[in-house]
């Protein structure tokens, strides 16, 4: 949840290592690519169509992708050290005070396995570009498709037709394979992250850990609907371990399946216990231990309707535990107003609610400025007296309210969406109610 740091500046540290690693994988890809090529025109005199070219074209940069040992011998050693950093890294102060120290750094055969597994899973992935991924597959082959269509066989025109394809083609290879690699190594070294993290948890002997999203305007709605659910560590070790004894990269898929929509059922029901939740995913796990929690309920006020949408609302609150709805309360003293939720023009947007609402409320507060009208909302989100769930055409909201202050907000994108006073809260809210409505403080 990570308060205080500003969008786009989340986990540095995590893109750096990124970085890194691309550094020494993209070379040795793009070398791949410049082999293929060569090998490609040297026998080009022995195809006889376009699409025994296309064909062999595939199949020969699958065979020159492979990463070469020195190569692996460095990305392990990139691993290791992410591995270390981000372990000794885990643990809050109140739980590493009472650890055995040399325990906790004590590296471990279950360490190793996780740092292999890592690489095994770069190795096998980068080393399948087009036979792993069906949709960059399905790309290069309209673009030559498109090639043939547009500007004839190069078949046809000899050697010259074939290096004049394959320079255009490279041109648009090039960037797909850097886009592919940063895909893959983003969201394996997340893996390693949070399965380093587990370790440690393990080794401290913390029986609960948190997910924890970055909660800005790029975090998806799957992350937003795991965010602040709590989990067995013993659970998640039990999968880990079973994954990493395999040593094979395709039982992951299996055991820790990528999820596809907002999960809306229970937590132990969740296939996937710790992140990545799905390609490019930026979670993270925390210990979880003593947090203070907020006196949160599930309560149908007695003037709501029973409508379908009222009992979607509450099969989702039943669904979590009270400390999960405190973790999904606590989370909106992350919401902004200016958090634009999509569109070319989604940053005006916002800032034009924003604005509109001020020039609509700010004398019933007193406000001179739109900066006091902004910050204001978290006085009322810090220390609510009343917090309700609502669920208007298809889409959750909380509302907090501090005496007459009455704030509302996205749940599912935490974005504030507007923020007035009221006289009389119940009537306003009676009126108000459309679809289905919660109180949980």
């Amino acid at each position: 949840m990570e308060w205080d740091k500003k969008e786009g500046a989340w986990d540095e540290e995590g893109n750096e290592y990124v970085r890194k690693l691309l550094s020494i994988v993209l070379p040795s890809l793009n070398k791949g690519l410049e082999s293929a090529f060569q090998k490609l025109i040297a026998i080009s005199k022995f195809f006889v169509s376009f699409n025994d070219f296309s064909r062999i074209l595939l199949l020969t940069l699958e065979e020159h992708m492979k990463l070469p040992d020195n190569v692996k011998d460095k990305l392990l050693k990139g691993l290791e050290d992410i591995y270390k950093k981000t372990q000794a890294q885990a643990l809050p102060l109140n739980i590493l005070q009472r650890v055995n120290s040399e325990d906790f750094i004590d590296f471990r055969i279950a360490d190793e396995r996780s740092i292999n597994y890592t690489l095994k899973l770069h190795d096998f992935y980068l080393g399948r570009f087009f036979q792993g991924d069906t949709q960059l597959r399905l790309r290069v082959i309209n673009w030559m498709n498109k090639y043939y269509l547009e500007q004839g066989n190069p078949i046809g025109r000899g050697q010259e037709g074939i290096r004049e394809f394959l320079n255009q083609f490279g041109e648009y290879i090039k960037p797909q394979t850097e886009w592919k690699a940063r895909q893959i190594i983003d969201t394996s070294v997340n893996y390693l992250r949070n399965s380093a993290r587990l370790r440690a948890f393990q080794k401290a002997r913390v029986k609960y850990y948190r997910w924890d999203a970055t909660n800005d305007r790029l975090t998806c709605s799957i992350c937003r609907s795991l965010d602040g659910r709590i989990f067995r560590t013993d659970d998640a070790i039990r999968i880990l371990d079973t994954i990493e004894h395999s040593e094979d990269p395709i039982i992951i898929k299996e055991l820790k399946p990528i999820l596809k929509e907002p999960w809306k059922g229970s937590t132990a029901s969740i296939p996937n216990k710790w992140p990545p939740a799905h390609i490019h995913c930026r979670c993270r796990i925390v210990a979880y231990e003593d947090e203070v929690e907020l006196p949160v309920m599930v309560e149908r006020p007695d003037f709501a309707k029973d409508t379908p949408a009222q009992r979607e609302l509450e099969e989702f609150y039943q669904n979590l535990s009270s400390a999960e709805i405190s973790q999904r309360i606590k989370a909106h003293l992350g919401a902004d107003w200016l958090r634009p939720e999509g569109g070319v023009n989604a940053y005006k947007d916002s800032k034009r609610n924003l604005t509109k609402h001020f020039n609509k409320h700010k004398d019933e507060f007193g406000f001179k400025t739109i900066e006091e009208y902004q910050n204001s909302v978290y006085n009322v989100i810090r220390m609510p007296e009343r917090v309700y769930a609502e669920i208007k055409d298809g889409e959750h909201f909380l509302i907090f309210i501090k005496g007459d202050h009455y704030v509302v907000s996205s749940d599912d994108t935490l974005r504030i969406r507007t923020y007035f006073k009221v006289r009389d809260v119940e009537n306003y809210l009676r009126s108000h109610m459309k679809d289905g409505i919660l109180k949980l403080i």
